[in-house]
């Protein structure tokens, strides 16, 4: 976001704030591998400038900063104020000085140094009230011939959909995986990087295998995904018949070294600036 307030019916400033010292901290390989597909994708050279959008705590923008080294740098704007201080911090504490990270809104990004060679973004765009509007923009800040590169969800199936049922049965209204958005399908992705003019557009899918070490972890984990309000909006006397109901459906996911695991669908789609 910029340093404006946002406006009072975008929710996901004071959500992000608000799990910001949570997200990401559960011992779950759940954003780094997504993110580490992404950067295979895109290819990022040793000397490269790249702008990323939504970072949170850090999965992909470190992920980018190793790739492009000291010669290099990662421009990164999150709408959480607490995750770029975060970042900031994890950006020292590993001697990234090729790192930058300031507040700033995907949908209207603002970075300090355009044109960038690439721009990276993962599991944000679905977020954005009008995604064709924002891949306009960033087309805007990337230069002729260079990339973008987003990570989305296909549609969650098997336990993964059961556990996100569990949303709207115990606390209402949720996130949905019904359908009726251009994120349901490739074609959909593609068709919203053609509409705000890039070229190139293609789309490689990849399943991704998330283990859980134990019921517990798998709770925390939830509290900073799309399952989060199955805890804030949920009467917190049923959590712990939300927890018998996500053991048995994750009691159906181990493997036979007995290790519950969730195979999530990741769509990454990757286009040029003509």
């Amino acid at each position: 976001m910029t340093a404006e307030s946002p406006p009072p019916d975008n929710p996901w400033p004071t959500l992000f704030e608000t799990i910001a010292e949570e997200y990401d901290q559960s011992g779950v390989p759940w954003f780094q591998p997504i993110a580490r597909g992404l950067v295979d994708l895109l290819a990022p050279r040793p000397g490269e400038r790249f702008l990323e959008l939504g970072p949170g705590r850090g999965a992909l923008t470190l992920a980018l900063a190793e790739a492009v080294g000291a010669e290099g740098w990662v421009d990164a704007l999150d709408i959480a104020p607490s995750m770029v201080r975060l970042l900031q911090e994890e950006a020292r504490r590993r001697g990234l000085s090729q790192v930058r990270v300031a507040v700033g809104d995907a949908s209207r990004p603002e970075p300090p140094a355009p044109p960038y060679d690439a721009i990276g973004s993962s599991l944000v765009i679905f977020f954005l009230p009008d995604p064709v509007a924002a891949l306009s923009e960033w087309r805007r800040l990337v230069r002729p011939g260079g990339r973008v590169g987003v990570a989305t969800f296909q549609p969650w199936t098997g336990p993964l959909e059961q556990l996100l049922d569990l949303v709207p049965e115990f606390a209402g209204e949720g996130p949905s995986n019904r359908g009726g958005t251009p994120f349901d399908t490739d074609e959909g992705v593609a068709g919203l990087f053609e509409a705000a003019g890039f070229a190139e557009v293609r789309t490689v899918p990849r399943s991704h295998a998330i283990p859980f070490e134990s019921l517990e972890q798998w709770q925390v984990w939830s509290r900073a995904t799309a399952l989060q309000r199955l805890w804030t909006g949920s009467d917190p006397g049923r959590h712990d018949e939300i927890l018998a109901r996500a053991r048995s459906i994750l009691d159906e996911s181990r493997g036979s070294d007995g290790r519950m695991t969730l195979e999530v669908g990741i769509r990454y789609t990757l286009a040029t600036r003509r």
